[in-house]
């Protein structure tokens, strides 16, 4: 018995009416018996669009055939920008952040890193630096220059080496300078270092009502490079 040809079909209909059917292992299999009443009145177009071979054939037109390779080269082409862009986008809030000086732009890095690997924070890199009420220039609406003027993303300083170190290598920096000032004061608990740096501010230009309210006067470790302040634990 064929059964995708019409007579296979119809075939198929008439025993499962009759309450048996035979499986693929040749097993009868007793299924309920279907109404002689609805195999009487199962209409030919049925059982003839259950064969795919409908009384009037459809037209059809030949489509172009699909190239899967150049689909999929522009699709990681697209991806591959999209990274290049979120990079760029990093390396502009890094240098926003830390200024020219390498060494800062390392560390400042290494806050957004870790804050990655932390439960508190986002898992994804580019979901950091876009936090709400994280990063200044993220929250002006765009990257920023100091003049106001929006960021060229494209005019950024070549700082593959400090994304390198960072993202690629893991450095950890902030975790070595922690550790050493929270050993220096006595603290053997390495929450104060483990991990390294979560935050960082230029304390000297915090108000004392907002230096207040963060509670910045209850950080026990904490280490200051250039402007900023880098720690990881509060209180």
């Amino acid at each position: 018995m064929h059964f995708f040809s019409k007579e296979g079909v119809r075939e198929s209909v008439e025993m499962l009416a009759k309450g048996v059917i035979i499986t693929t292992f040749a097993v009868p299999l007793v299924i309920p018996v279907v109404n002689q009443y609805v195999l009487e009145r199962l209409p030919d177009v049925v059982i003839e669009g259950m064969a795919n071979t409908p009384k009037q054939e459809a037209k059809t037109e030949e489509l172009p055939e699909f190239n899967w390779s150049n689909f999929v080269s522009t699709y990681q082409e697209e991806i591959e920008l999209t990274k290049e862009k979120e990079k760029r986008f990093i390396e502009g809030l890094i240098l926003l952040e830390a200024g020219p000086s390498k060494d800062r732009q390392i560390l400042v890095a290494e806050v957004i890193r870790n804050r990655t690997k932390h439960p508190d924070f986002p898992d994804e890199t580019i979901q950091v630096c876009n936090q709400d009420g994280q990063f200044q220039p993220v929250q002006n609406g765009v990257l920023v220059n100091n003049q106001g003027i929006p960021l060229d993303l494209e005019a950024i300083p070549e700082m593959e080496e400090v994304y390198e170190k960072v993202f690629v290598q893991n450095s950890n920096e902030t975790e070595e300078l922690l550790k050493k000032e929270a050993l220096k004061n006595g603290l053997q608990n390495e929450k104060y270092w483990k991990g390294g740096a979560l935050y960082f501010s230029n304390l000297e230009a915090v108000s004392q009502e907002v230096y207040a309210k963060g509670q910045y006067d209850q950080i026990k470790v904490s280490v200051k490079v250039g402007g900023n302040t880098y720690w990881r634990y509060w209180g």
